[in-house]
This record gives structure tokens, C-alpha cells and sequence, in this order.
């Protein structure tokens, strides 16, 4: 019981302590080095990045570099009484809080008053506000003045997830880091060394799996080392090891089923997701597979010209219902029915998205028979706004019309009272034996998707029919 009291999670036990064991920020590291040792360190700093790339780490250590005893330096001793204090969060003149949980105009005046004294035993008063994004708009506006002429000990340093809600007044007073994303590369290899730290033997393979799920993020990265850790108990780290824990599938799984939706079979698809999610695997999990290896294939088929069996138009369409059914995961909606659903929508309309349903021809505006007219396109943006995607609505000769049995052909479901009724001809024939001529307010058929909505306007399309039928 005393070894699990004093153990620390290993993100903070390997957080590093000097600018030269950061890793993946050789831009800021090099920046910050270059000041220190001239002379000519601002008065405010913001670091902007993701979650887990080090910017507490960075506003930390670059409270060491200025209050060491020995510094201003940019490598700072570790083993005097300041930065043993800092290391243990007590020391006096470096103050650090959370201002998702201290939003308000009181807590920024309480570090305003505190500027006007001197620092106690360093040389700086270092103010270190973390997602400093979240602050009221009052308390921005009480900071502002003395952001912008604050003592000559005084030093701020800001971090945030989201720059964009940081108001410009507060940029412009600052000086900007972005933080990178981190490398794969140098992630696998911090795991590797870790792991050799910790004397837990893991494979390449594994180290690179939790490189890449970690998309950028050390911590995040570290952490599910950890828990993979927990899980192998002390036996080898493998990649099966990890998908375990991840609660995904193997990228093969993926792929092929990722491929079953593309070719259209909707059964075997959805039978195959049925039996991952049987094997453990979590829908979401699985959702993020189909997302990656889905980019993958639209990489390798642009650079390398590979999975010739499926057109370039086949893949983005694809991408474009998985980035849109991605909203669903939020918490309101079974995750297992959003992945199933994504998965029969691909292959119910990967059919409709290939080279041969996109017509790229240029037409001048003099080719008259090809021009789609106004109500035309009125139809079309309306058709849209049910659907809630725009509408291919390729040039087709005005002695082709049917708009309403190509409506009733491809949508078969979509509810007809939506539509502007005003906007849909009056008396359509659908005779073989029209007439060429047609005038200004025929319409364009319009090749869409079938989108698979519940029919609700059959009683509109069989009025139609009938009067069809009673003028033939």
C-alpha cells in the first residue's frame, strides 16, 4: 500500500524539466534560449496549441530559467533552493492557476495588486494562467493595462487550447508561440524510452500505434503507455495488446470492412461491423478507423494512382458522410447506430458518386438546349435544403424532362410538401412522345443520390400520376 501512495503516473514523473528535454518544439526552444542569453526576454508570453504538446511544461520551465540562482539562464541548475521550491509548486514568487476554474474580474485584480510588490526571493514575479482563454471579458479588460506596462519584475505567461477566444487586445500585447503537433516519429520514440526507463520491454509496432493514436499529443501518448502497462502486466507490449485497450480493431478489420461499404454490399458490411463490436471493439473506435484508413486510401490513390477499383469521386464522397455523421458522437446518440448508419449510407451510395454520375463538360451559354433555368435551379437549391447537401444537377437537353419521376426515382422518400409546390410545373408530360419544344419554365432532371428517407409525399406523386395517366 505505501509503493501505490507514493507513485507518480509517469506524464508527470518523465515531464521535462530543461528546454533541451522538450521534445517536437525545436522553434520555441531555440527562440527562448536566444532571449535568455541576450538580454531580452519579454514581459508576456502566450504558448497556443493542442492538448498534451507541453505548454504548462514550457511556461514552467521557463519560470526555472529566469528565478534559478544562478540564472537568468537557459539552463537552469535544478538543485538550488528556488528551483527545488518551483519543482515542488511552493515557491513564493512563482503563482499558477487555472482560470477555467478562476474566471472572474475579482481573481485577475487579486494578481494586479500583487504586482505592485517585489518578488520575495527571485528575481522575477511570475504569473503563470493556464487556459487562460476561459476569463471573463471583465477580467480580460481589468488585465489590460497592466499587460501592457507591467512592473519590471513581473512576468506573464498565458497558455490556451483555443487562441481564437482570446480577445486581439490580449494578442497584441504578447508574444505568440504556436505549438506543434508532435511528430509520430519522436513520439514512438519518447514511448521506446520510457519503456526502457521503466525496464518494460515493447515492441516497434506497438510504439508506433501509440504514436499515432496519440495524433500529436505526448501526453496523451504516455498515457495510454500507462495503461497498456496496466493491462500487460509486465509481460511485452504488443500491438494486439494495444488495439485491446483501445477498444478498436486490427487495420486489416478495418480496411476490409471499410472496403465492403465502397463496393456497395450493405449486408455483408453491416454483418462484419456486428461481429468487431462483438469482438469488444468500440463503435467509435471503429468510426476513427474507418475515418483513417479512408484517408489513407485517398492519399495513396492521388500520389501512388493505387485502389484503381474505386473512383477518386467514390472516396470523397465517402469522406464527406463519415466528416458529417461524426457530429453524431456526442454522447445523444447511440454510437453503435451512428456507425452502422454511416456504413449503409456508403454503400447505398458509393453508386451514385462515381466518374460516370458527375458530368464535367463545359457548356457555353450559347449551347441553349443545355441551360438550366432559373426555376430550374430554384428547385435544385430547395431539393438541397431538404437534404442538406448540395445537389449535382449535371446539363441535360430540355427534351429529357422529367423532374418528377426522377425525383420520384431517386429520392422515392423525400417528403414532397418541403418543396415549394409553387416551383414544380403545373401539367408535366411524361409522355415518350413529348414534344421537342419546351418552354422557359420546364425543368432540368436532376441526378441525385438516393438518400434513403422515410417516404412521406406519396400521396403528392400519385395525384401527379393519375393526372398523367387521365391526359395520355
Amino acid at each position: 500500500m505505501g509503493a501505490s501512495l507514493g507513485y507518480v503516473v509517469l506524464s508527470r514523473k518523465y515531464r521535462p524539466k530543461k528546454l533541451d528535454d522538450l521534445i517536437g518544439q525545436d522553434v520555441l526552444t531555440k527562440s527562448i534560449k536566444s532571449a535568455i542569453e541576450q538580454g531580452k526576454m519579454p514581459h508576456a508570453f502566450l504558448f497556443c496549441g493542442i492538448r498534451g504538446v507541453g505548454k504548462t511544461t514550457i511556461a514552467r520551465i521557463l519560470a526555472r530559467c529566469l528565478n534559478c540562482d544562478n540564472g537568468p539562464t537557459s539552463n537552469p541548475c535544478g538543485v538550488c533552493k528556488s528551483c527545488v521550491a518551483m519543482d515542488q509548486d511552493q515557491h513564493l514568487d512563482v503563482l499558477e492557476f487555472d482560470a477555467a476554474s478562476r474566471t472572474g474580474v475579482d481573481d485577475i485584480r487579486s494578481v494586479i495588486d500583487s504586482c505592485q510588490y517585489a518578488p520575495v526571493n527571485g528575481k522575477y514575479k511570475i504569473f503563470i494562467i493556464d487556459e487562460v482563454h476561459m476569463l471573463s471579458k471583465s477580467a480580460f479588460n481589468a488585465l489590460l493595462k497592466t499587460l501592457e506596462e507591467p512592473p519590471e519584475h513581473v512576468k506573464f505567461v498565458f497558455a490556451t487550447t483555443e487562441k481564437n477566444k482570446v480577445p486581439e487586445t490580449i494578442l497584441s500585447r504578447c508574444v505568440t508561440f504556436q505549438l506543434n503537433q508532435i511528430p509520430d516519429s519522436i513520439i514512438a520514440d519518447r514511448v521506446k524510452y520510457i519503456c526502457k526507463s521503466e525496464s518494460q520491454e515493447i515492441g516497434s509496432e506497438a510504439a508506433n500505434l501509440i504514436a499515432s493514436e496519440a495524433q500529436g499529443s505526448a501526453r496523451d501518448a504516455i498515457s495510454l503507455l500507462e495503461q497498456t502497462i496496466m493491462y500487460c502486466g509486465g509481460e511485452k507490449i504488443t500491438k494486439a495488446a494495444i488495439v485491446h485497450v483501445l477498444g478498436s480493431s486490427t487495420e486489416s478489420d478495418i480496411r476490409n470492412l471499410l472496403q465492403l461499404a465502397l463496393l456497395g454490399k450493405d449486408y455483408d458490411a453491416l454483418r462484419f461491423c456486428h461481429h468487431l463490436i462483438e469482438s469488444s471493439a468500440d463503435p467509435y473506435m471503429v468510426f476513427k478507423g474507418l475515418q483513417n484508413s479512408l484517408y489513407k486510401m485517398i492519399v495513396e490513390k492521388t500520389l501512388d494512382k493505387k485502389h484503381e477499383e474505386f473512383s477518386k469521386n467514390t472516396l470523397l464522397y465517402a469522406w464527406q458522410i463519415l466528416l458529417n455523421q461524426s457530429q453524431y458522437f456526442n454522447g445523444l446518440v447511440n454510437a453503435y447506430q451512428v456507425l452502422s448508419c454511416s456504413i449503409v449510407i456508403i454503400a447505398k451510395t458509393s453508386q451514385f458518386s462515381g466518374d460516370s454520375q458527375i458530368n464535367t463538360e463545359d457548356y457555353t451559354d450559347s449551347d441553349e438546349d443545355y441551360k438550366l433555368n432559373t426555376k430550374q435551379q430554384d428547385l435544385a437549391q430547395k431539393i438541397s435544403e431538404i437534404v442538406g447537401e448540395k445537389i449535382k444537377t449535371p446539363h441535360v437537353k430540355k427534351s429529357e424532362i422529367d423532374i418528377l419521376g426522377e425525383i420520384k426515382k431517386s429520392f422515392g422518400a423525400v417528403n414532397m410538401s418541403e418543396i415549394d409546390r409553387t416551383l414544380l410545373p403545373k401539367n408535366i408530360d411524361s409522355s415518350d412522345d413529348k414534344d421537342e419544344s419546351h418552354d422557359d419554365d420546364s425543368y432540368g432532371s436532376i441526378n441525385i443520390a438516393n438518400k434513403g428517407y422515410q417516404q412521406q409525399g406519396d400521396e403528392y406523386i400519385a395525384s401527379q400520376e393519375e393526372q398523367d395517366q387521365d391526359e395520355d
